[in-house]
């Protein structure tokens, strides 16, 4: 009988060891592991190499480790950037392209191992590049520059998304190194929630996206009173009053949890992700507002509910905006088809799905987004070194189209030849590189 329990007890522990998650708070761990995946990704590597260069050369103690391990490939970082003159077309040549990937070959582990907010702040190094580069300066510690570095984390986000060859990978990077948790208790947070939770949602990261909304819906729920003039100013809603604009971004909070719940495979989820789309659209009903957004989620409730009259007038509505794709708007024609005919659910379950749902919601959030003049609002706001900002990003995304370009065999090639004709100095200083 022992050995019989025994065997019982250790077929238990096997089977719980092997169950799927089920939990809020194990889905939410395991999207977390998934964001990490995610970011494994060259490109972003590379943005992190060059960030990590104009943060460090803000350092003063550069005895440290860290600096030591980086500062033998800081000056071709920084003379690269120097190099490139995103206005004129200039570009660094193929030479320079190559031995920058030198440089980043050699501290690549060290750059995908180690946390960039161990230097200063990204402001700190561009004072020290684009200020009196001689003169020292007092560095932020501790809750400030926690606080520093994720606002600029933050903006970031904002920034590189609006990019056309950076975008949604490097702003989840910056996402994925801004904790909200930190910054104080603010409007600033509550829309950097929002962003975040958008880029996670994006990325089929659903738990870490509504574990942030939640949070968010949660502050707007105690703050009802509270302007939002950052809020305003992001989504373009000045004729919208304050209490407008709370109820229309309560109602956005609402719209993209419902998005996450209605991705994930719990069937409680489904249901949840339901109940936010309603209340989604009773914030919208207030504000008298009807949009792509509002029309695709009407339908789907309806087509839920059954309820043809209505899901075929806002499905009809929705076919005709400039924003879907030929393809989408066969899609809803289709759909409005299946329930003309009372087959709603092989729309629900096919034509009309909640990804197809979701792609729509996206697209209408992503056209929000890049309409944006990021740099101006930043202006606007008095942040530091905005028009560097700028044109380091945008020299970054050309030094790392370049770099890229080098890792064939063709491209190498290329380099060979070029750094022939500058001759055997410069062949011989790249030799561990080509061979």
């Amino acid at each position: 009988m022992k050995y019989k329990h025994s065997i019982l007890l250790l077929f238990f522990f096997l089977a719980a060891g092997c169950s799927n998650p089920d939990t809020d708070e194990e889905l939410l761990a395991l999207d977390k592991e998934k964001l990490t995946e995610n970011l494994a990704y060259d490109k972003i590597t590379f943005y992190k190499f060059a960030k990590i260069a104009v943060r460090s050369s803000a350092v003063q103690d550069t005895t440290k480790p860290e600096y030591q391990k980086f500062s033998k490939h800081l000056n071709t970082v920084l003379n690269s950037l120097s190099n490139v003159n995103t206005d004129s077309g200039k570009s660094i040549s193929p030479m320079e392209a190559l031995l920058l990937y030198k440089d980043y070959r050699a501290v690549k582990g060290f750059v995908k191992e180690t946390d960039e907010d161990i230097f200063p702040t990204l402001v700190e190094g561009f004072n020290k590049i684009y200020g009196n580069g001689g003169k020292a300066f007092p560095l932020l510690v501790n809750e400030k520059k926690t606080e520093a570095q994720n606002i600029e984390h933050a903006i970031l986000s904002m920034v590189v998304l609006a990019t056309r060859d950076l975008g949604q990978p490097f702003a989840l990077y910056e996402c994925s190194k801004t904790q909200p948790e930190l910054l104080p208790d603010h409007e600033t947070k509550t829309l950097l929630e929002f962003v975040r939770g958008f880029l996670f949602f994006s990325n089929n990261l659903f738990y870490l996206s509504e574990d942030g909304l939640s949070r968010n819906i949660k502050w707007l729920d105690r703050n009802e009173n509270v302007p939002l003039p950052y809020t305003k100013a992001f989504f373009g809603w000045r004729n919208l009053s304050d209490s407008q604009t709370h109820t229309a971004f309560h109602g956005l909070n609402y719209l993209f949890r419902g998005f996450d719940r209605l991705r994930m495979e719990r069937k409680v989820d489904e249901e949840r992700g339901l109940d936010d789309f309603e209340k989604f659209l009773e914030d919208t009903k207030k504000l008298g507002l009807e949009t792509e957004l509002t029309l695709a989620v009407e339908s789907y409730l309806y087509l839920k509910r059954e309820d043809k009259e209505k899901a075929v007038a806002a499905l009809s509505k929705l076919q005709k905006s400039p924003l879907l794709s030929n393809s989408e708007k066969e899609a809803i024609a289709k759909t409005i088809v299946y329930v003309n005919d009372r087959e709603a659910g092989k729309a629900l379950n096919g034509v009309y799905d909640k990804v197809f749902l979701s792609k729509i919601a996206t697209k209408y959030m992503i056209s929000v987004l890049v309409k944006i003049d990021w740099q101006k609002v930043l202006k606007a706001n008095n942040v530091p070194h905005t028009d560097e900002i700028f044109a380091t990003v945008r020299k970054v995304q050309h030094m790392s189209n370049a770099v890229s370009s080098y890792t064939s065999e063709t491209s190498i090639e290329k380099g060979k030849n070029e750094l022939k004709k500058k001759g055997s100095d410069l062949l011989d200083g790249a030799k561990s590189l080509l061979n």
